[in-house]
């Protein structure tokens, strides 16, 4: 098995004690890492820890994790030229808002593609030259997705997978991107594609539809590109259900939740987690909380809403733009609606521990997960594993995780009213029904996993090749 991402399941890093191996945070490398471990094999990745190349052998390799080492990581050098313009240039720059639908927010360089091309090429090259013929390579997100064909033009008979962890969009919007029919025949060069959800999928076909070279059977979902033929289906990411709910960490903080709503001086909480992206809907969902203090009196100095963002590309301008944007509407919604004993809305700028997050999850009766656009939305999953029995979760329609939990409040992030309107829905719902909604998601993301992820798409891959 390799595995190829841009992003590496461990980095090194100095600290004060000394060079330590943090894992990284994402649900990519918290549903994979189990797996390589199990399995062994091989993890190709960008090198991007401080202390990464200090550690590694003269091939740029080192053993992972360190505590107990299961499989090998190869990580590969980037220039700053390359990161500039691969990484926060192509990479978050323009794909990632044209695959979220926030095409006036792409930034088209002739620079960025040129890297998008070479840092692709040179990843390939690392490849094919680890790898074998009947190896697994195992392709992930939209860093790479130049890598399926450049890894056939060295091995023609090479076993590759690519699963796609954000929206794909419909072709009007994929249309706008100059180098779309360079993308698509791109990762058409892989043996199977999975994505997230039912409309991703069908949104994949219709672009493909759309390619001169390819020809699309719709009722198979395979699509023949240049004598290749790709297998493209929906494979929902699941968590790891047991480290939200029957953790040591998890029961530890059941015996804190209540302690944290007493320190909130909150009789109703409401919780949103997210990282620092213009596609989580944070603001809105600011806004939506302010019209729900406005439109209910009688919740005032009882319901805190807890917002956490996690810090993210913080060198790309957009991002700074908006956390300021941020700070100012906590500010003017506190300064409006606060008091001496009651702060409406507690929010944190920071990464936060696994306990601590844990306990939040526990301790919100809400959880208010409303993204503008998103993949799949695992925080809700989370949400729903770890609370007890009677947390509501209102979700946006537009989540991927919307399709596999239809028993939460769905709303329509860009309504505002709505948004305000589902709070009051959630804190005023009879308990049997909160019960009989939660305990039925709580089914699905416990038989979901990312076990049950990662099994459905290994076999649906072998069976390929059978």
């Amino acid at each position: 098995m390799i595995i190829v991402t841009n992003r590496e399941p461990y980095s090194h890093e100095k600290t004060k004690k000394g060079i330590v191996c943090k894992k990284s945070i994402g649900g990519v490398v918290s549903a994979i890492d189990p797996l390589m471990q199990e399995r062994g094999g091989l993890w190709i990745a960008w090198g991007s820890g401080g202390e990464d190349y200090t550690v590694s052998n003269s091939n740029d390799e080192v053993l992972v994790p360190d505590d107990d080492p299961k499989y090998l990581l190869k990580r590969i050098k980037l220039t700053k030229d390359e990161i500039e313009n691969y990484y926060r240039g192509y990479s978050n720059r323009v794909l990632w808002p044209l695959f979220h639908l926030f095409v006036e927010k792409m930034h088209i360089k002739e620079d960025y593609w040129k890297y998008y091309l070479k840092v692709n090429e040179k990843f390939a090259k690392v490849v094919a030259n680890y790898s074998k013929e009947d190896d697994m390579i195992w392709i992930h997100d939209y860093h790479l997705m130049l890598l399926p064909d450049f890894i056939r033009k060295e091995i023609p008979k090479a076993r590759i997978a690519f699963f796609w962890h954000i929206p794909w969009p419909p072709w009007e919007i994929f249309d706008t991107l100059p180098q779309h029919e360079e993308l698509l025949n791109g990762i058409l060069k892989s043996d199977l594609i999975g994505l997230h959800a039912k409309s991703y999928v069908k949104n994949f076909a219709e672009c493909a539809m759309r390619n001169q070279n390819a020809k699309v059977d719709t009722k198979k979902c395979i699509v023949k590109c240049d004598n290749h033929k790709t297998k493209v289906k929906q494979f929902p990411l699941g968590i790891s259900y047991k480290d939200f709910s029957h953790s040591k960490e998890s029961l530890e903080a059941s015996k804190n939740a209540k302690n944290l709503k007493e320190l909130y001086e909150a009789t109703h909480l409401i919780l949103g987690i997210d990282r620092l992206d213009y596609t989580k809907g944070i603001l809105n969902r600011l806004k939506a909380f302010e019209a729900f203090l406005e439109d209910n009196p009688n919740y005032k100095k009882k319901a805190v809403f807890t917002q956490i963002v996690t810090p993210s590309r913080s060198e790309i301008k957009e991002y700074n733009i908006m956390k300021k944007e941020i700070d100012e509407t906590v500010g003017k919604i506190n300064g409006r609606f606060g008091t001496e004993e009651w702060t409406p809305i507690k929010y944190f700028y920071r990464k936060i521990p696994q306990q601590s997050l844990l306990e939040h999850y526990k301790a919100a009766d809400v959880g208010l997960l409303t993204p503008l656009r998103d993949g799949m939305n695992l925080v809700a999953k989370e949400y729903i594993a770890a609370n007890e029995e009677n947390g509501v979760l209102i979700l946006s329609e537009f989540a991927g995780a919307s399709e596999d939990l239809e028993e939460a409040i769905t709303v329509n992030p860009y309504d505002i009213k709505a948004t305000a309107n589902a709070i009051k829905k959630a804190f005023d719902m009879p308990l049997e029904e909160k019960q009989k909604r939660f305990n039925s998601m709580k089914k699905k993301v416990k038989k979901r996993d990312a076990k049950w992820w990662i099994k459905n798409f290994l076999k649906e891959w072998e069976k390929i090749y059978a």
